[in-house]
C-alpha cells in the first residue's frame, strides 16, 4: 500500500462515491478505482460494496479508515512542520461532544494537543446527541461526536468507536470492584440514566425492556456529573460506556456487564457539503486514539 492508495480510499470512504472522490482528488474515476483495487489486494480484504446508490464500506474498511486517516494526518503534520507551514493549522475549531466523550476521552490528550497546535482556536461544546446534530446542521460546530447515527443526508456520519457499557455504582451499593456482573440475575436496580434526548438512552431502554432487566426505579438526568454524583453518594447505579468510567475518584465501583452484553457506538457527524479541515482531522484523530486507549 502507498500514500496514493490511502488517499483514494479515504476520499471514497468519506464521499461515499468513486465519482465524488475523483473530483475531490482531481483525478479520473478509473485512477481512483485502480488505487482502491490495489489496496484491496494489499490488505487482502474487500473494502467497498458497490451498489446503485454508491459504495458502502465493509467492516474491514471501517477498521482501515481510522488508521489510514491518522497516517495521512500525521504525514501532513510532519511535512508542514519540516517546511515551517504549521501556521496552516491556525484558525477556529468548534467541536460538539457527547458528555461521556467530554469527560472520559478529551482530558487524555487535550493539554498535549493544545501545546502541539498553539495556533488553533479551540472551542469545545458539550451536549446530548440530539442537540449536537442541531448545532452541526446549523454550522455552529465543525463536527460532533455523537452516540448514534442519523440518516439525515445533510450529514456524514462515520463510526469511530465501539465501547462496552459498564455498571457504575457507589460504595453504598456493596458491589465488588473489578468483577463482572449479570444484570439478569441481580436484585432490581435503581438506575439513574441520561436524558431521553441522548442517543445512548434509547439503546439502554431497548436492552432493559427487551432483556427484561429487573429495575425497581429509574430516573432521567440531563447531566453526566449529576448522575455520577448521585451514584457516588447513594445506592443508585448507572449504565454508561466504559470511557465514562475513566479517572473516576475513589468510592466508585466499575463492573463489566457480562450479560446481557451491551455495546454502544460513537460517530463523527459533519456537514455533507463541507470537507473537514486539517485541524479538525487532527483533533478527530486524537479522539479516536483516546477511544482505543480505553477499549
Amino acid at each position: 500500500m502507498d500514500v496514493r492508495q490511502l488517499r483514494a480510499f479515504v476520499a471514497a470512504y468519506e464521499e461515499g462515491s468513486i465519482n465524488k472522490a475523483s473530483i475531490r482528488l482531481n483525478c479520473s474515476q478509473p485512477s481512483v478505482s485502480a488505487s482502491i483495487k490495489k489496496l484491496e489486494t494489499s490488505v487482502k480484504a474487500v473494502l467497498f460494496e458497490r451498489r446503485s446508490t454508491g459504495i458502502v464500506p465493509t467492516i474491514a474498511a471501517e477498521t482501515l479508515y481510522r488508521h489510514a486517516r491518522n497516517v495521512l494526518v500525521e504525514m501532513d503534520t510532519a511535512r508542514k512542520s519540516l517546511s515551517g507551514d504549521l501556521h496552516q493549522y491556525a484558525g477556529p475549531l468548534r467541536v460538539g461532544l457527547a458528555p461521556t466523550v467530554a469527560k472520559g476521552i478529551i482530558p487524555q490528550f487535550l493539554p498535549a494537543f493544545l501545546e502541539r497546535y498553539p495556533e488553533i482556536e479551540l472551542r469545545l461544546i458539550e451536549g446530548f446527541s440530539g442537540k449536537l446534530i442541531e448545532w452541526t446542521l446549523a454550522g455552529e460546530v465543525d463536527f460532533s461526536v455523537i452516540a448514534f447515527t442519523t440518516r439525515d443526508r445533510r450529514l456524514i456520519c462515520q463510526r469511530i468507536a465501539v465501547q462496552p457499557v459498564v455498571l457504575i455504582s457507589g460504595a453504598a451499593g456493596g458491589r465488588v470492584p473489578g468483577t463482572a456482573i449479570n444484570l439478569l440475575t441481580e436484585a432490581p436496580l435503581k438506575l439513574a440514566l441520561p436524558w431521553r434526548s441522548h442517543g445512548l438512552r434509547s439503546l439502554l431502554d431497548h436492552f432493559i425492556d427487551s432483556k427484561q432487566i429487573p429495575v425497581s426505579r429509574k430516573i432521567s438526568m440531563d447531566s453526566l456529573w449529576g448522575i455520577l454524583d448521585l451514584v457516588g453518594s447513594s445506592d443508585w447505579c448507572t449504565l454508561l460506556p466504559v470511557s465514562a468510567a475513566s479517572n473516576l475518584p475513589d468510592g466508585y465501583v466499575v463492573q463489566e456487564v457480562e450479560a446481557p452484553r451491551i455495546l454502544t457506538e460513537f460517530y463523527r457527524a459533519s456537514p455533507a457539503r463541507q470537507q473537514m479541515s486539517t485541524r479538525a482531522l487532527a483533533f478527530l484523530g486524537e479522539i479516536e486514539r483516546g477511544f482505543q486507549a480505553v477499549e
